[in-house]
């Protein structure tokens, strides 16, 4: 169940009292520390992988630590604040991407990891360009959990039945729509049922995808407003797409999984999604070829002449300040960069954990039984190095302003506000984060 702004005020004296008392790390019967981990959300593939990959592995790999994972859901992040600021959260703080990790830090509620990156070379072995996502003010607070992107991912077989090619522009797009429209077809299957950030991870693309990364990272360094005419186009036309049908009847009430199934199915004919989900056997990733495929985002205006791609952390994880067990955290990360655990879990639950890691190239992943998974990763992986990508809302929003996105955008769709209302406000709620240096920091757009 969600947790309540009542709660969390509520908790703020109580929790004000327990912060400022020592803790002591937990003991299991074998004498070991315990390490504790909180993770959000994970279906039965992924905490099948989490339980036999990472937990039962590290707990047998040496006798010092006795790692306990429980997964939250998707309350997590609500979650952590208030235990946290009451000094009793994990050990491992995982948040859902650097724009959750921003309040987290400023807030002092993490430990610094300089000391751990300098004795394993972490610093060394990250890409920096993931790596610094977790850095402020000259501190690293945070490892990347992986990379990501948006991509497109569309029903070959149904594509080829009805004669459409895979669309190279906006007006491509939008003739494939209308052509599955009067089929009866869904255009683009999405749905946050169950996670609200679908909304975000449609507005990414348009964002970037209309207005074009330049002009994104313009906005989030403070150098051109969110209300100037590339962002209002961009939000016009998501608005635009929605009343249209693009994204089906179905889209408050549908879960991921459930709609990247309509693809599989021909139900629908594409998806805007992300690496993450060839995560879930059942999407039809485990057998991709025989009908799935998937490509980066063609762009959406006359700014973008190439298919971008959309730099994403994920996930990141942090070591609580109050965490009595830092040395068997940092232990938990040093054992995630080893290579049998890259493959094992990318290969058990794909999509979750690819790892940002110079050692851990793309080709470590050749074999293991998912063929678009292991060529997405190879795309991401170069156009990340080379500096070539656009800039996702979870990773360089800072977090009232990705927040607000995900809830105004909804209003925009449903026609209760207008497109320049919700950018105003966007505007005001931006600025002044970034006056209180809250905006996470941004990577060049160029190698």
């Amino acid at each position: 169940m969600p947790v309540t702004r009542r709660q969390i005020v509520a908790a703020i004296p109580a929790a004000a009292v327990a912060a400022s008392l020592p803790r002591a790390p937990a003991m299991a019967q074998d004498g070991r520390k315990v390490v504790t981990f909180w993770f959000a959300q994970a279906n039965s593939d992924g905490q099948a992988a989490l339980r036999s990959n990472l937990v039962d592995a590290f707990n047998a790999s040496q006798d010092k630590y006795l790692l306990q994972l429980e997964v939250k859901g998707a309350a997590v992040n609500n979650l952590l604040k208030v235990a946290l600021l009451a000094g009793n959260g994990p050990d491992i703080v995982q948040t859902s991407g650097p724009s959750y990790l921003t309040g987290i830090a400023n807030a002092g509620h993490l430990l610094p990891l300089d000391d751990f990156a300098a004795r394993y070379k972490w610093k060394e072995r990250f890409l920096p360009t993931l790596l610094n996502t977790g850095v402020y003010g000259d501190k690293l607070y945070a490892l990347p959990r992986d990379y990501e992107s948006m991509h497109l991912f569309y029903n070959k077989q149904l594509f080829s039945q009805k004669g459409w090619k895979v669309p190279a522009n906006r007006a491509e797009f939008e003739q494939v729509a209308d052509a599955a429209l009067a089929k009866g077809i869904t255009p683009f299957s999405n749905g946050n049922a169950d996670w609200k950030g679908v909304n975000e991870w449609l507005m990414t693309v348009f964002f970037n995808n209309v207005a074009g990364p330049d002009n994104v990272r313009k906005a989030l360094g403070g150098e051109l407003p969110w209300t100037a005419p590339p962002f209002v186009e961009a939000v016009e036309l998501s608005k635009a797409w929605y009343n249209k049908g693009y994204f089906g009847k179905n889209y408050f009430s549908l879960t991921n999984e459930q709609s990247l199934l309509q693809v599989v199915n021909g139900k629908a004919a594409m998806a805007w999604n992300g690496t993450w989900s060839f995560g879930t056997k059942s999407y039809g990733m485990s057998k991709p070829d025989t009908a799935m495929d998937v490509v980066p985002i063609a762009g959406l205006s006359d700014r973008v002449t190439e298919p971008l791609l959309h730099l994403a952390c994920g996930a990141t994880l942090s070591i609580a300040k109050t965490s009595p067990n830092a040395e068997g955290a940092a232990a938990v990360f040093e054992f995630m960069l080893s290579r049998k655990f890259y493959q094992d879990m990318n290969r058990d639950w794909p999509g979750k954990w690819a790892l940002p890691v110079r050692d851990l190239p793309p080709d470590l992943l050749q074999g293991i039984g998912y063929p678009l998974f292991e060529k997405t990763i190879v795309s991401l992986h170069e156009a990340f190095s080379k500096g070539r990508y656009g800039f996702t809302t979870w990773t360089f929003w800072p977090n009232a302003a990705n927040v607000y996105v995900m809830e105004g955008i909804e209003q925009v769709w449903l026609n209760r506000i207008t497109a320049e209302a919700f950018l105003n406000r966007l505007q005001t709620v931006f600025s002044q984060e970034l006056k209180e240096g809250k905006v996470p920091p941004l990577p060049p757009r160029s190698a």
